[in-house]
């Protein structure tokens, strides 16, 4: 099976399209930092979500607050021509002043309609300097409603780009993860599961040895917590990891390891190297031996018991079959 090849650049996944790899040239470290990129891209979607949300709020904040200007700047534009308006019948002719300068009550009458006139200037100029400082207020409300648009539009143009490089990660990592299972080293297939001939006292193997060069690394077949590591018995330096399946409980042996590389507890991802292929415990040379149990670990040295046939759950990257020509 054919699949995209990938590039690794810090901590973001290149997809090359048009170029093609064969499922032989990926890694388990790919795999796993397609994960930690589909993670780290998802984390940084939530929060140009958030930012974005964020923005709008303010936006609405903005636009709530122009429109509020909007109606002091109509209704002082009113008061305004109604006050030019009244000032229009108090100015006073020639006749008038003539008038008010011979008799006493037309001039009472003129001083009174002066200082309302006066009052109706004075409100004028009031008018005038508050339309003028509105008008001020509008447009850096209205600057203010241009930066904040223009940050909307790029945390926009962001989160789009982030959800599509998002798809793509998780359609790279879908391509490249297994089914279930990760085959867990590269090496030589050289006892399958199944009846046994009695060596080192059980009559069914119910696991694979994958015979390789000591050192050769060992990786996770699936994300999971390490509940066992172990120097002692048959085994030799050995782990167990449980795994949750699509709700189903599951344990994975790795055993006669030369090195091991997690501890009791820990947390791994699927293909994270966890140790070394070794010689130690019952071997007859450097192999890994590699169980797949459906529950809890159950050995049973003359029957499967529970363990499953790692052929038929486990593959290796891209979907590959898992066994291969040196496999």
């Amino acid at each position: 099976m054919w699949k995209q090849l990938i590039m690794i650049a810090g901590v973001g996944v290149l997809l090359f399209q048009g170029q093609t790899a064969s499922a032989n040239e990926m890694t388990p470290q790919d795999l796993v930092q397609t994960e930690k990129s589909v993670q780290q891209t998802t984390k940084q979607v939530k929060e140009t979500k958030q930012a974005i949300q964020k923005i709008q709020s303010k936006l609405d904040e903005v636009n709530q607050n122009a429109e509020v200007l909007r109606d002091k700047i109509e209704g002082t534009s009113e008061e305004l021509e109604a006050v030019e308006a009244e000032l229009v019948p108090t100015e006073q002719s020639l006749f008038a002043k003539v008038v008010s300068s011979v008799l006493p009550s037309a001039k009472a009458e003129a001083a009174e309609a002066e200082e309302a006139h006066q009052a109706l200037v004075e409100k004028k100029e009031q008018a005038n300097e508050t339309l003028k400082q509105l008008k001020e207020d509008q447009q850096q409300i209205e600057a203010t409603r241009q930066d904040v648009k223009t940050a909307y539009d790029e945390q926009s143009k962001q989160y789009k780009k982030q959800t599509n490089q998002l798809s793509d990660l998780k359609k790279q990592y879908e391509a490249m993860a297994p089914d279930r299972f990760l085959m867990p080293a590269e090496g030589r297939l050289s006892q399958g599961f199944g009846p046994a001939s009695g060596q080192f006292g059980y009559t069914f193997h119910n696991g694979l040895d994958i015979a390789a060069k000591t050192g050769t690394p060992i990786y996770a077949a699936e994300a999971g917590k390490v509940t066992k590591v172990s120097s002692s018995g048959p085994y030799g330096n050995h782990i167990q990891i449980e795994h949750n399946v699509d709700g189903q409980k599951w344990t994975t042996v790795y055993a006669h390891m030369h090195k091991v590389d997690v501890k009791k507890g820990q947390t791994v991802r699927q293909g994270e190297p966890i140790g070394q292929i070794g010689n130690t415990g019952n071997s007859s040379g450097p192999h890994l031996h590699f169980e797949i149990h459906k529950g809890n670990y159950n050995f049973s040295a003359s029957s499967a018991g529970n363990a499953v046939n790692p052929m038929k759950v486990a593959q290796r990257l891209g979907g590959a079959s898992p066994v291969k020509a040196t496999f």
